[in-house]
């Protein structure tokens, strides 16, 4: 037989197995991903099973949303997530239900942008699907999930499309909704600087694009990360956030790409940067086009009655 020792000395080993396991060190998480059989999916979940996003002792667990025609597709990425063993991973859910996905979630990232363009599809036709899509997200994040989640949105008319969920969503805080247009600067060294890493988002705000999945996955990733732990002292970042009481001269009620710093889980727009005369003429041109963009959107969901 085993000798008491050897049993007590187990017993005493196990129990702090227990205690420096994640689970025990703090709450589960949940993540739910829409558009999640998508290739920059597919590279995010990675990330954010093994502690990248919310640290890597801070427990998670994945809710993967898709279409009903890529279920089958989203059962083998869970198997492969769940293959993995990744100690931080405590479970996995499949679904194409928002009702089903968005239960109680802390984190939502909606990767399943409607394409810009798509063979015989009407633009007018495309931004109807878009809002659609994003209308009923809002909705169902405003009934099912924490209304502490915070929502990302990925991908091309990201601005509008956050816009349409948060307006969807009244009873979650419009600063828990913000679109990935991420750049990082020392802001220190840059303040009194010309800004080439905020003017390249600025640019074309409503359809930012990244090279290959695998850049906007990392892109996303750091967003996360950094919308959750903070950014580094003396560091700022871009993030497209509410436009309200901006200071920088740009219409209310917009989704709209600002120098950030984020503590404690809320984002602060940093006041009084010093621009360079081409980013200032070309700071109002991004809000006239994202306007528009509000305008056909608002005016879908009107038509539309959703």
């Amino acid at each position: 037989g085993v000798a008491r020792g050897d049993r007590s000395s187990r017993a005493a080993f196990l129990s702090r197995l227990r205690l420096q396991s994640p689970s025990a060190m703090a709450e589960l998480v949940k993540v739910a991903v829409t558009g999640a059989a998508g290739p920059t999916a597919y590279s995010l979940l990675y990330s954010i099973a093994n502690g990248e996003v919310c640290g890597n002792q801070q427990p998670v667990a994945l809710s993967l949303l898709d279409s009903s025609s890529m279920q089958e597709v989203l059962r083998g990425v869970a198997m492969e997530l769940q293959d993995c063993a990744f100690q931080l991973l405590q479970g996995v859910t499949v679904t194409d239900r928002d009702e089903v996905g968005f239960v109680a979630v802390d984190v939502a990232v909606l990767l399943d942008a409607v394409p810009a363009a798509l063979d015989g599809a009407e633009p007018s036709d495309l931004w109807k699907a878009s809002v659609r899509r994003f209308r009923a997200h809002g909705r169902a994040l405003d009934t099912y999930a924490k209304k502490a989640v915070k929502v990302l949105v990925v991908g091309g008319s990201a601005n509008t499309n956050c816009l349409v969920a948060m307006i969807s969503a009244p009873s979650i805080p419009a600063e828990n909704f913000t679109c990935l247009t991420r750049r990082h600067r020392d802001r220190d060294r840059d303040r009194d600087q010309a800004i080439p890493h905020w003017e390249a988002p600025m640019i074309r705000a409503g359809t930012h694009m990244f090279s290959n999945a695998a850049s906007e996955a990392k892109a996303t990733c750091d967003h996360l990360s950094a919308w959750w732990s903070g950014t580094k002292q003396g560091e700022w970042m871009t993030m497209g956030v509410v436009s309200d009481r901006n200071g920088y001269g740009i219409p209310e009620g917009l989704i709209y790409p600002f120098p950030v710093t984020v503590q404690a889980g809320r984002w602060h727009i940093i006041p009084g940067l010093v621009l360079p005369p081409l980013l200032r003429q070309k700071m109002p041109l991004c809000a006239r086009e994202l306007l528009r963009e509000r305008d056909i959107a608002l005016a879908s969901l009107v038509n539309s009655h959703l």
